[in-house]
């Protein structure tokens, strides 16, 4: 089992999430019908927004920015997710995946 580490950059008015080329041709060689996004940006209100009515973002963007509409497949292959700010290196939040 793997773990797959999803950029996080602070913009001015949000933040970008974004995974490298190399994660994304793991993805397409694990999964041939996922469509890996290059990034997904969302603003600072809309995250908290979202947290206060729903639950924690990153629980949304990672299947989103992987592609997947499996989430079943997806957990035989990885154990977690970790986002990872692009600046430091520093993990910010790992979620794992449930089996």
């Amino acid at each position: 089992m793997e773990a797959i580490r999803i950029n996080v950059s602070k913009q001015m008015d949000g933040y970008t999430f974004s995974i490298a080329p190399s994660i994304r041709q793991l993805i397409k060689s694990w999964f041939p019908n996922s469509h890996p996004a290059n990034n997904i940006f969302v603003a600072y209100d809309t995250k908290s927004d979202f947290e206060v009515y729903y639950n924690k973002l990153e629980s949304y963007i990672y299947p989103a920015l992987l592609g997947m509409d499996n989430q079943s497949e997806l957990n035989k292959k990885v154990d977690f997710i970790q986002f990872v700010d692009s600046h430091t290196g520093n993990i910010l939040h790992s979620h794992k995946v449930p089996a």
